[in-house]
């Protein structure tokens, strides 16, 4: 049962990243093969990057190419519409940005909870308590497409200046950890865990919460 939970919110992050990625491609007005890259890169990116740290080889994407294809679908299902309807206003509405955010938020919520698990599975037997490692496999798991993603379309990446993005991620990744070593039930983490991400991203774009930076004085 919980491996078919987990089944589903790989599903769920892998669509809501490859709509992600696809609208981030379409509105940097790259080709075809960009689109097709930009959402691999977003839906899969971090679950590479985790597997790779990890030292498994060959990594999941490769073992596995279902979400592949879900995100080849999603993405160019996208592709097609904007293809067809050729209106450049549409990436500068309100509900563009809103989507590409809620659809991001989506994908965290759902791939820090896979991330953990995955860790926590993989390397049950090494672990030792370490969770500094599960933290910092769910949280790479969960931000490393969207890094990948801003990276290839050349742009600051959203983890180091967009609102609040990676801080619920680490939070979230965090919970997840206690409420495991707890013993409290799976899918009571899951819920939570995910919902918390989500959530606060949400509230972070909706109140624009970004943390302190430095702003010097103009000096004219």
């Amino acid at each position: 049962m919980f491996d078919t939970v987990f089944i589903i919110l790989e599903i769920v992050g892998t669509i809501a990243f490859a709509i992600s990625g696809a609208m981030t491609a379409i509105n940097r007005r790259l080709d075809a093969l960009g689109v097709i890259i930009l959402w691999v890169v977003t839906a899969c990116g971090g679950g590479l990057l985790r597997d790779t740290m990890l030292g498994v080889f060959p990594q999941n994407l490769f073992i596995d190419p279902l979400y592949v294809i879900i995100s080849a679908a999603t993405s160019l299902l996208l592709f097609i519409v904007f293809y067809i309807i050729k209106d450049d206003s549409l990436t500068e509405k309100k509900w563009y940005n809103d989507l590409l955010t809620i659809t991001d938020a989506v994908g965290l919520g759902a791939f820090v909870v896979v991330g953990a698990d995955v860790t926590i599975q993989r390397m049950a037997e090494c672990l030792n308590g370490n969770g500094f490692l599960i933290v910092f496999m769910a949280t790479i798991t969960a931000v490393g497409g969207g890094l990948l993603r801003d990276i290839f379309a050349a742009k600051v990446p959203n983890i180091f200046c967009k609102h609040i993005y990676a801080v619920p991620t680490i939070i979230g990744a965090m919970i997840y950890y206690f409420l495991y070593k707890a013993g409290c039930n799976t899918y009571l983490n899951i819920g939570l865990v995910a919902c918390f991400i989500i959530i606060v991203r949400l509230l972070a774009y909706h109140y624009r919460w970004k943390l302190p930076i430095v702003r010097f004085k103009n000096h004219e």
